[in-house]
C-alpha cells in the first residue's frame, strides 16, 4: 500500500487516523506508550509528558519544560498528553528487559532464512534485516555489536531526513 500511495497516506490511514478516531471516540486525555529516545532522531526531541493539540499536533519545535502540572490541570478541550515511561531505555535494554523476565515475543523478530525484524509495523513499511539471531540471547549479542540502526528496514525512515517528523506532527506515535 505505501509504495502505491505513499507513506504518510499509508501510516495515516493504518495507524494516525484510527488512534485519533479512538482519542476522540472515547475523550482520552492521556495515552501510555512505549516510545524511545533512540528509535529515530525525531524522538530525541520528545518529553516524559508530551502534550498534543486539540488537531492531534505535536509541537516539537516548541517543547515545554518536563514539569507534570503544566498538563494535569491545563489541558484545554480536546488536548491530550502522550506519556512515554521507556523514553530513556535503549533497544538493548528492552531485549534484556524481555530475557530477564522471560516475555514471550512475536516470532518476526527471530531470524527466518538468514532475515528477522528489528521493528514491526506494517506489511508495506517494514523489511526484515540479515541476522543469525534465533533466540532471546543471541538478539541481545548482535544488538551489542551491531552499528545498524533498529529502524533501518522501515520505509519511512528511509525515505528523506523529515518523514518521521512530519508523521509525528501529525499525531504519529
Amino acid at each position: 500500500m505505501c509504495a502505491q500511495k505513499g507513506i504518510l497516506t499509508c501510516c495515516s490511514a493504518l495507524k494516525t487516523d484510527p488512534l485519533q478516531d479512538t482519542i476522540q471516540q472515547y475523550h482520552l486525555k492521556a495515552l501510555l506508550l512505549g516510545i524511545r529516545r533512540d528509535e529515530h532522531g525525531i524522538r530525541a526531541k520528545e518529553r516524559y509528558f508530551s502534550l498534543r493539540t486539540s488537531d492531534f499536533e505535536w509541537k516539537y519545535e516548541n517543547q515545554a519544560p518536563e514539569f507534570w502540572n503544566l498538563f494535569s490541570t491545563n489541558l484545554k478541550t480536546g488536548e491530550h498528553v502522550r506519556v512515554h515511561p521507556m523514553l530513556h531505555w535503549s533497544e538493548l535494554d528492552v531485549w534484556e528487559y524481555i530475557k530477564k523476565e522471560k516475555i514471550p515475543i512475536v516470532e518476526l523478530y527471530l531470524v527466518k532464512n538468514g532475515k528477522r525484524y528489528r521493528s514491526i509495523g506494517c506489511q508495506s513499511c517494514c523489511n526484515p534485516i540479515p541476522s543469525k539471531a534465533d533466540n532471546v540471547q543471541k538478539i541481545i549479542k548482535e544488538l551489542q555489536k551491531t552499528k545498524l540502526s533498529e529502524r533501518s528496514g522501515r520505509a519511512h525512515d528511509q525515505k528523506d531526513a523529515y518523514t518521521m517528523q512530519k508523521l509525528r506532527s501529525l499525531g504519529y506515535m
